[in-house]
């Protein structure tokens, strides 16, 4: 897996100004040292959109339609936590290219957890767009009991923090409704 510089220019909030020179080469460098240390790893567990915790109206009004939905989450691994720390000693732009990295990283990772959960579902049967605690009114804080239901911790090493935050940094908890007869959005 990996991710081009025109996307990890996407998370550096370079606007339609991709890169070029010395920078480019520098993400280029920093995504190969970063793709180098992933672990990815992913989890995910099918149940009535009734057993989400604590929705609030907005993932509810997503699902709309959705009988079921999966619980997922999804990991590059600690790896990218430490290339982070490791460069920052020296370089506070490296620092800030590498969250970027694995901004676009995860999310490449996640857009391939949902390939692999769309190959098990049923003729009929679509995703809506995966949507994770912190949009809208889906509290945080429902993360705690979505990676107790996947039993992230132990199936793959993701966990948080007092303060929500979750490690691996590079993590996603998300929902996935499954809709029949429907598009996907």
């Amino acid at each position: 897996m990996t991710v081009t510089v025109q996307e990890v220019a996407r998370y550096l909030r370079m606007g339609g100004n991709a890169p070029d020179g010395a920078l480019a080469a520098r993400i280029g460098e920093l995504i190969g040292e970063a793709v180098r240390v992933l672990r990815p790893a992913r989890v995910w567990r099918r149940l009535p959109v009734a057993q989400i915790p604590s929705p609030g109206t907005t993932l509810l009004r997503h699902l709309e339609g959705c009988a079921e939905a999966y619980l997922a989450c999804g990991t590059i691994g600690p790896g990218l936590d430490a290339l982070q720390r490791r460069v920052s000693v020296t370089s506070g732009a490296d620092a800030l290219i590498v969250q970027a990295v694995g901004a676009a990283l995860i999310e490449r990772y996640m857009d391939g957890v949902e390939n692999e959960i769309r190959a098990e579902l049923a003729s009929g049967e679509t995703l809506v767009t995966r949507y994770s605690p912190g949009y809208g009114d889906f509290p945080l804080e429902a993360q705690r009991e979505i990676l107790a239901l996947l039993d992230t911790p132990r199936k793959i090493g993701v966990s948080l923090t007092d303060s929500l935050l979750m490690v691996p940094s590079k993590s996603v908890s998300a929902v996935i409704g499954v809709a029949r007869g429907r598009h996907e959005t």
